[in-house]
């Protein structure tokens, strides 16, 4: 059987190797000036990583659902715009891909976050 500090430990693991998967993925998309390529990747990982925390909610005190939900509002409103954007632009996968939006990635939430699960 699988004690609460193992699962918390497994849910530490799989988010934080999204967000560092993601992050890499983000680097490599400013460094092909802003390839579609590159930001297809991301937004499949950033897919993952919210149904990660809606799945796992449940083994996340309160102070880290706050803190998970101010990423998972920046994963819906970047997601949302990335959508109306695709449709827009139809861009091919060596395309530049970019668009505006106004709900920076809460690193601080997210740094929190992860020091919780951790503990």
């Amino acid at each position: 059987m699988t004690t609460e500090p193992e699962i918390k430990r497994n849910v530490f693991n799989e988010i934080s190797l999204l967000l560092d998967y993601s992050e890499r993925i983000y680097r490599e998309y400013l460094k092909s000036d802003n390839q579609f390529i590159y930001a297809n990747i991301l937004r499949n990982v950033n897919s993952k990583l919210y149904e990660c925390l809606v799945k796992n909610s449940c083994y996340l005190t309160s102070e880290s659902r706050r803190n998970a939900i101010e990423l998972m509002l920046h994963l819906d409103v970047w997601k949302q715009i990335w959508d109306c954007e695709f449709e827009l632009q139809k861009p091919s996968l060596r395309d530049q891909f970019t668009f505006a939006n106004d709900v920076s990635f809460p690193r601080k939430n997210v740094k929190w976050l992860l020091l919780e699960l951790a503990s």
